[in-house]
């Protein structure tokens, strides 16, 4: 299950971010400066094997991408994933990521 890594080292010109991990994934997400709004998000997976991310950027055309290095990816796969681990999120965290995790399944 995903839990907060706590003093999470900050870079300011990337805006603050909060860092989520469990044994198989990272949740990277990254707020304007007041933390009122989410401007992107990293979902790693398979850690211990071909690692795969999910990226997402508000305001960009093509919301999401993803990066493989097998080239491999299946959508079904990371929101069955993301379910299985996402119990501890934040409300506001957990409904984006599932939003956009579902907007790319219907693409």
């Amino acid at each position: 299950m995903l839990v907060e890594i706590e003093g999470v080292r900050q870079i300011p010109e990337d805006g603050p971010r909060r860092w989520f991990v469990d044994e198989n994934m990272d949740l990277i997400i990254w707020y304007q400066p007041d933390f009122s709004t989410i401007t992107g998000f990293q979902l790693c997976y398979d850690k211990k094997s071909v690692q795969r991310c999910l990226t997402w950027q508000r305001g960009r055309e093509s919301k999401s991408s993803i990066l493989s290095a097998d080239g491999q990816f299946s959508i079904k796969r990371v929101i069955r994933l993301f379910e299985t681990a996402c119990g501890k999120l934040p409300d506001k965290e957990l409904n984006l990521i599932r939003l956009c995790l579902k907007e790319t399944e219907r693409s």
